[in-house]
Parts: C-alpha cells; sequence; structure tokens
C-alpha cells in the first residue's frame, strides 16, 4: 500500500484494491452453495445441512426490524438445531453460516445421547466444533470445487481466515490477561483510570504493527468495547483454546481429509460425556496453549499463507 506506518482503518481495505468478496445475492443460492461446500466436506455433514433446511430450522436472511447478530441453538426436545444470522451477500456471511454449521454438527452427533447434561460439552471444545468447520471446508470455496469463488478468490478468503486467525490470539491475550488483573486486583480495578492503563500497558504489549497515535484515548478504553468482560467473566481465553484445537484439526486433514473429519466427528459424538483433554484427543489435538503446539500452528499458517 506504500504507507510508512498501518493506522487501524488501513487493516480493513484490500491492498491491492479489490472489491470485497461477493460470493452470492439470494438466500436460496447462499442455502445451496453452503450446503454443496459441506457435503464435499462429509456426505454426513451435508445430510444434517438438509435436514435443516428442510426442517425450517434456518433463518439467514436480513431483514427490517430482524435482531442483529448470529447464532446456533438447540431444541432439546427435538434434538434439532437452529441456526440465525443476518445474510447480505458478503464472505463473511458464508463464514458465519459454515461456522454456525459447526456447531449444528455438534447438535446432531450429540443426539443420540440419552441425558440433556450429556449432549453438551465445555466451552473450550465446543468452538473447536464451529471453528474446525470453517477450515475443513476451506478447500471447497471454489466453484470448481462446490463453492462460491473462482480459484483465485477462494485463496483470496482462504487467506483472509488464516491472517483473522493470527491476529486473534494476541487480542484474546490482552483480553484474557486485563480479566486476570481485574479479578486479582479488584481495589485497584474499582477505578476505571486504572483498568484503562491496565488494558493500554496489555494492547501494546501484545498488540503489535499498527500506529495508534492520536487515538491513545482509543486504545485505553478498549476493554469497554468487550462485551464478555462484563457479560461472562473470564470468558475469553476459550476462543483461544479452540482456535488452536481447531487448527491442529485442520492440520491432520491437511495431510489426511477423511480421516481427520471422521476423527472430528467421532469427537463431536462424546458430547459432554468425556473430559476436555479426551474430547480435543479423539478429535486428533491436543489440549494445550504452550509455545511447541502454538508455534507448530503458527509456522503452518505463515506456510499456507506464503504459498
Amino acid at each position: 500500500m506504500g504507507l510508512e506506518a498501518l493506522k487501524p482503518w488501513d487493516l480493513d481495505v484490500d491492498p491491492l484494491g479489490r472489491e470485497p468478496l461477493a460470493p452470492f445475492k439470494g438466500v436460496d443460492e447462499f442455502k445451496a452453495g453452503v450446503a454443496s461446500i459441506l457435503n464435499r466436506v462429509d456426505p454426513q455433514v451435508g445430510g444434517y445441512f438438509q435436514t435443516m433446511m428442510k426442517e425450517g430450522t434456518l433463518d439467514l436472511e436480513n431483514r427490517k426490524n430482524k435482531a442483529p447478530g448470529g447464532y446456533c441453538t438447540s431444541y432439546d426436545t427435538l434434538r434439532l438445531p437452529f441456526i440465525f444470522m443476518n445474510a447480505v451477500g458478503l464472505h463473511g456471511d458464508v463464514m458465519t453460516l459454515i461456522h454456525e454449521s459447526g456447531h449444528a454438527t455438534h447438535v446432531f452427533e450429540a443426539r443420540p445421547l440419552k441425558w440433556h447434561q450429556q449432549r453438551h460439552s465445555g466451552l473450550e471444545f465446543a468452538e473447536v466444533a464451529s471453528m474446525g468447520m470453517e477450515l475443513l471446508a476451506a478447500p471447497y470455496f471454489a466453484k470448481s470445487k462446490g463453492g462460491f469463488y473462482s480459484d483465485a478468490d477462494a485463496a483470496r478468503a482462504l487467506t483472509e481466515n488464516l491472517e483473522k486467525d493470527v491476529q486473534f490470539w494476541p487480542y484474546m491475550a490482552v483480553v484474557d490477561g486485563f480479566q486476570q488483573w481485574v479479578y486479582e486486583n479488584p481495589e485497584a480495578a474499582m477505578e476505571s483510570a486504572n483498568c484503562d492503563r491496565q488494558w493500554t500497558t496489555l494492547w501494546h504489549r501484545l498488540m503489535k504493527g499498527v500506529d495508534w497515535s492520536g487515538f491513545e484515548d482509543v486504545v485505553a478504553t478498549g476493554w469497554h468495547r468487550k462485551l464478555h468482560i462484563f457479560q461472562v467473566p473470564f470468558y475469553y481465553v476459550e476462543y483461544g483454546l479452540a482456535q488452536l484445537g481447531a487448527c491442529q484439526v485442520w492440520a491432520n486433514a491437511l495431510k489426511d481429509q477423511p480421516s481427520a473429519v471422521a476423527n472430528y466427528r467421532k469427537a463431536l459424538a462424546l458430547g459432554g460425556t468425556a473430559s476436555l483433554p479426551v474430547l480435543y484427543a479423539a478429535a486428533g489435538a491436543k489440549f494445550a496453549f504452550d509455545a511447541e503446539t502454538l508455534g507448530a500452528i503458527i509456522r503452518l499458517i505463515e506456510g499456507r499463507l506464503a504459498e
């Protein structure tokens, strides 16, 4: 881009000046494309999505007065998942639906378990289902493989996803480190100015490469804009753990996609009947966040980005 320094808004443009990816125009095309991708991941996974289409448990298109956001929930009596989102024709919509379809697959795989409590795993593993699906689906983004894009745009889509994965881990560490400080120092944390200083320190330690000069107040108050800190205390490191687990599933898939998908489904079918390390191991991953495990995945991602 020819810039001496990157400002925050420079991260939200395509450096080559390309228009945003526009994978679909209508919700029917959207459903058909994602159904095709998921069927390529695994026919049974594709079948689960077809069941949701048939049963009407997909509310995908944006419309007036519709609530914002996206999520997957489940009807425990019917043992069926339901996906809610607001699709407007962007690549982010594709990733949201594939992500939530990972959660939906988790619901389908665990549905044979007898008791309600058995069918829900810990959050550290629940997001492996969704984040793992994002990466397992990536080989099928191109139209030639059943997806939405040209080969070049499919590579661009994967590049964007992998870059976001790498950028997420430092931010996760800021949020987690901040919460750790808050609960270890409750008196100091009662003063918002102290919170501003702590967040700023963590931000500059971990979030490298972007020039925030002139916007120091925006950096300092970043903790205001992370709802987890207020609504679900201590919940955030789980995303980092799960992302690392999902990337390990993806690493296995690069060597043997059918085997990796089979292990992924086998792990989801355990629901909450096993401990987190056992769930990760069943999926072919290690429940860890150490330098060796993370370093191996970063090296893999950097290699794929270079390709």
